[in-house]
């Protein structure tokens, strides 16, 4: 059985690649959610202060 190396390696990075890109986006969508509820919390906030 003939294994070709460089292949086996080019698939492998490129899996890995893929997984990496994968992770950012997913990564990138999460920081998306947390910047939404941070303004979302910020502005609940802001009439209580205007109160106190």
């Amino acid at each position: 059985m003939n294994i070709d190396a460089q292949a086996l390696i080019n698939k492998m990075t490129s899996n890995y690649a893929q997984a990496i890109a994968v992770k950012d986006q997913q990564l990138a969508m999460a920081q998306v959610q947390i910047d939404q509820l941070t303004k979302k919390l910020a502005d609940q906030h802001k009439p209580n202060k205007a109160k106190a």
